[in-house]
Order: structure tokens, then C-alpha cells, then sequence
């Protein structure tokens, strides 16, 4: 049987290795502008933050593409304004499941990334605040899921950290974000909800880091 050169061997071993797919966790929140489409419908604030998860495979030194899932807490809803006067508030209540794709490119400590996807938006509760009274529960008259889709750009700074660390710090981050429904929210119809949000977060890469690729000439022929 012919034996593998140990040269080959051990660049192929350093090629599987740089193949494997890394894990980084990140925590994320920040504020949101929400509002829906409707007439007199203009921007409510509020806040939207949470959990996220990112497995990414390299595709070149400085290029990779993951897949992220993440989970957050988002404030919507609209003011309501009627002759240039503020006439109430729809305040709404979600938690997000998101997925998407996630292409990142690196410039030394910083890389920029870009996250396109879809997400599952569930209402918890809503409220509605105008003439007729403050805080009147108007849950049961909206619709309880929504879906979306979105489109998000960030930057990251890499973050010194121990290679031997199984759970260590990876990347702080800002990003920017807009989210657009697809379903009425209100049963009377004509109601979707629009979002953008700009986030600052805090990553860790979960598991043990491979060692750096050597060049071919580096490596030793026995």
C-alpha cells in the first residue's frame, strides 16, 4: 500500500482543521425606532435586545460565512399623530426568532459583516394609549404572530483573549438593522410593522481555538 508523505499528511491534517466551523455567542441590545405602515403612523422608541448564535466556516483567510440563529426581546408598535399632534401609542410587546446568513470579511483586529434573513415574531402583549384612556389591553385584538424579513450591517473589533480558554472573549460590536413585516398585525388589516434598530454587543467564541495555518515552506520534512 502507498504510504502518504508526512509532508502531505500533516497539510492536510492543517487544511481539515481550518475547515472546522467556530461558535461565537453574543450578547446584544439596543434601541429600536418602530412604526407601522399606516397613515398618521409615525416612529414609537423603545428597545430591542437579546441572544445570538453564529457558526462560521472560513472560506478564505479573511472571508467567512456563517449561519446565525438568534432570540430577542423587541419593542414596536407607532405613535399616532393626527394635524401635526401626538393622538396615542400603540405599544407592543415581541419575542423574535431569527435565522439568517451572515458573510464576514476581515481586516486585521476589525472585520465587517453583513446578516440577511428571516425572522418569527411573536406578540406577548399590547397596549394603547389615547383619548379613550391610558393603558387599554388591545392583546386579543391583534394578530399573535408576525413574520419578517431583514437585512443588518456591523462592525467588529477583535478582542485579546487565552487561547486556552474554552469559553473567551471574541469581538465587541455595533450594528445596524431593519426589519419589514410581512402580515397585518391589527385583524381590521393595513397594519405592518417596520423596525430598525442599532445594537452594540459583546461576543465569545465557544470552544478550543486550531492552531494558525503555517506556510508549506515553514513545515519541517523529516
Amino acid at each position: 500500500m502507498k504510504q502518504i508523505p508526512p509532508t502531505v499528511a500533516l497539510l492536510l491534517i492543517c487544511q481539515t482543521v481550518r475547515a472546522q466551523p467556530k461558535l461565537d455567542v453574543a450578547f446584544k441590545g439596543g434601541v429600536d425606532a418602530a412604526t407601522q405602515e399606516r397613515e398618521f403612523r409615525v416612529n414609537r422608541y423603545g428597545f430591542s435586545g437579546g441572544l445570538s448564535g453564529d457558526l462560521q466556516w472560513m472560506v478564505s483567510d479573511n472571508v467567512s460565512l456563517g449561519a446565525q440563529a438568534e432570540l430577542l426581546y423587541t419593542q414596536r408598535g407607532a405613535k399616532v399623530m393626527f394635524e401635526g399632534e401626538e393622538a396615542g401609542q400603540i405599544r407592543s410587546n415581541y419575542v423574535d426568532l431569527v435565522l439568517g446568513v451572515r458573510p464576514q470579511a476581515g481586516f486585521g483586529a476589525i472585520s465587517v459583516y453583513a446578516l440577511i434573513g428571516g425572522s418569527l415574531n411573536v406578540l406577548t402583549n399590547a397596549s394603547r394609549d389615547d383619548a379613550a384612556g391610558p393603558d387599554q389591553d388591545i392583546t386579543e385584538g391583534l394578530h399573535r404572530v408576525d413574520v419578517a424579513v431583514l437585512g443588518a450591517a456591523g462592525v467588529a473589533l477583535q478582542l485579546p483573549s487565552s487561547d486556552a480558554s474554552m469559553f473567551r472573549l471574541g469581538t465587541v460590536f455595533v450594528e445596524a438593522r431593519h426589519d419589514i413585516g410581512l402580515l397585518d398585525v391589527d385583524r381590521s388589516g393595513g397594519f405592518k410593522n417596520r423596525t430598525s434598530s442599532v445594537m452594540l454587543g459583546l461576543s465569545f467564541v465557544v470552544g478550543g481555538k486550531s492552531a494558525p495555518d503555517r506556510p508549506a515552506s515553514q513545515v519541517a520534512v523529516p
